[in-house]
């Protein structure tokens, strides 16, 4: 198979992979057979086109024809989306996986469901924020309300859950933490100072 082929399938399985997704899953999802995802990941068949769109889609990724000079753009842009971790306290850590599953189970239970776009690029935002401990009875409750719709087949608590998202996620990016929270999370020291003895 061409090198291009082999970027792409690296690209859909570190996507599939970043999401937390079997490819069992990812085939219910996207509508293209397990094993098919399993040939397209080890580059042992030619990726047809329709299969492309719908896993992409499934994983929340538009395919664009970019002009080859705007490529390395493109490169640096995706990385600097995609590459950033931020170290979240281990509760608010452990919620965040809890509630990224409860919302891959009600998108595996309910792909074509509207408001699950919203949802889902809400969740996504809150990775982008180091979350204070203070916050961790909204994410939980977040996370119930979405584990009750899920279960009940009431899908409309799910627009509000992504509403409630969207309100906690303006909540989180403008919080700010008193002195003393500051002062507890600074290290005793630092390495970047100049040693005076050297």
């Amino acid at each position: 198979m061409k090198y291009e082929n082999q970027e792409i399938a690296d690209r859909l399985r570190e996507s599939r992979e970043a999401k937390q997704l079997s490819q069992r899953e990812l085939s219910r999802l996207a509508g293209v057979p397990q094993a098919q995802i399993s040939r397209i990941e080890s580059n042992s068949v030619d990726l047809r086109l329709s299969s492309l769109v719908a896993i992409a889609s499934a994983l929340d990724l538009e395919i664009a024809l970019v002009p080859r000079k705007a490529v390395p753009a493109v490169k640096s842009i995706t990385r600097q989306t995609t590459d950033r971790t931020v170290i979240q306290p281990p509760a608010i850590g452990r919620e965040m996986r809890k509630l990224y599953e409860a919302i891959r189970a009600l998108q595996i239970d309910a792909p074509t469901l509207p408001e699950l776009d919203d949802l889902r690029k809400a969740a996504e935002s809150l990775y982008r924020f180091h979350i204070d401990t203070q916050f961790l009875d909204n994410l939980r409750s977040l996370r119930h309300t979405i584990e009750r719709a899920s279960t009940t087949e009431q899908w409309k608590g799910i627009f509000e859950a992504a509403n409630s998202m969207k309100a906690l996620r303006n909540q989180i990016a403008h919080f700010e933490p008193t002195s003393e929270q500051r002062n507890a999370n600074r290290p005793a020291y630092s390495l970047d100072e100049d040693d005076d003895d050297a």
